[in-house]
């Protein structure tokens, strides 16, 4: 399959490698329903939203007694990794991990959570997590704090979260923050008092944002979890969190890895393409030989996921896998397109850039490495 792919042989050249042979016919013909509306009306971040929306990938993640269609997490994983090689910002994990703890609220669900999943839905309202994801273990990253105000249920939140993807404008803010009676999760609709979205500079890699908290007044009924509840439910949507980041920088080594290759084949040197030459052409072997590598692994610890068997350490092994893959494969990359690869609008120099503040954001991948050997 990688021979293939850098030689341009076969029925399907380049892209041949971006397709798993185990996958059924039905599975397959939902990747292409969804990549085709990516590459229709995926241009923007708007339209790559759009066309999110209308092949119903909200849906896809909610449960069938709420209107949805609970295809899986393999589904779910399959629609990240389309988006990532689209490379289009979009906060698709966020809005997904809230996706995820809305409809798991149950008895605990706010009134108007009926309405505001019709919202998500519908496509009105894309939700983005500032700063890190939950790890594995649905530990709440450093960077927000919350305290008690009074004994009105309400909070206050003061820190710094971000970067996160900004290519559309989010609608509300998915806030995790620790505090002195363990984890907190908010639903924070915007513009907010003492809450700021301020873009940060984009390098290439997309439209992105940070948010800062200068002692925001959350009021009780946006509060959606805290103490022990909010503990276990980060720990369930931890493990979700991670399979669908880890697919989005599946995605986005893809988007990388197709610029290499047409980049080998259509650049000349010596006289010939650069394809002909037996250094490149093996490097960039390497380079999808490790794609493949992770995307079975995803592939496979989404299964585990939908069956139960996921446990913290694996989804910690495959994130700090895929986050360190993308990283090297992005800036190899860069390498292997010479001088063009610096160029700012260059596709190539996306990914990496993007690549830069994507790996991390379910922790480091020394910390994940030493979670996944120090947890079952």
């Amino acid at each position: 399959m990688t021979t293939q792919a850098v030689n341009g042989s076969g029925a399907d050249g380049a892209e041949r490698w971006r397709e798993r042979e185990d996958e059924d016919s039905l599975f397959r013909q939902l990747r292409l329903t969804v990549r085709q509306g990516l590459e229709v009306d995926g241009d923007t971040p708007g339209g790559a939203w759009e066309a999110l929306t209308q092949v119903g990938a909200w849906e896809f993640a909610l449960p069938i007694e709420q209107d949805g269609l609970d295809l899986g997490q393999a589904v779910l994983a399959m629609a990240c990794e389309e988006a990532g090689n689209a490379m289009q910002p979009v906060p698709l994990a966020d809005t997904l991990l809230a996706l995820d703890l809305l409809s798991g609220l149950g008895p605990l669900a706010p009134a108007g959570t009926d309405a505001l999943l019709d919202r998500i839905r519908a496509g009105e309202l894309p939700l983005a997590v500032p700063g890190r994801l939950p790890d594995p273990r649905g530990a709440v990253p450093p960077g927000i704090a919350w305290k008690p105000d009074g004994d009105t249920g309400a909070v206050l939140l003061t820190g710094t979260g971000g970067p996160f993807a900004a290519g559309v404008e989010p609608g509300a803010l998915l806030v995790l923050a620790s505090g002195p009676d363990g984890p907190c999760v908010a639903l924070v609709g915007l513009p907010a008092p003492g809450v700021h979205v301020r873009p940060l500079r984009d390098h290439g890699g997309g439209a992105v944002s940070g948010a800062v908290f200068d002692e925001a007044r959350i009021p009780a009924a946006s509060v959606l979890l805290r103490g022990l509840a909010a503990e276990q439910a980060l720990a369930r949507v931890g493990l979700r969190a991670a399979v669908h980041q880890a697919s989005l920088l599946a995605g986005i080594t893809a988007a990388a890895l197709t610029a290499v290759v047409s980049r080998i084949r259509g650049r000349q040197q010596f006289g010939q393409a650069l394809v002909k030459h037996q250094g490149p052409r093996l490097r960039v072997a390497g380079l999808l030989a490790r794609l493949d590598a992770v995307r079975w692994a995803v592939g496979d610890a989404a299964r585990d996921l939908d069956a139960g068997r996921l446990t913290p350490g694996e989804a910690a092994g495959l994130i700090a896998l895929t986050a360190e893959t993308t990283l090297d494969v992005t800036r190899d990359a860069v390498h292997l397109h010479g001088a063009s690869g610096l160029v700012r609008d260059g596709l190539v120099a996306g990914c990496y850039r993007r690549a830069a503040w994507e790996a991390l954001r379910c922790g480091r991948p020394a910390q994940l490495w030493d979670t996944a050997a120090h947890t079952p």
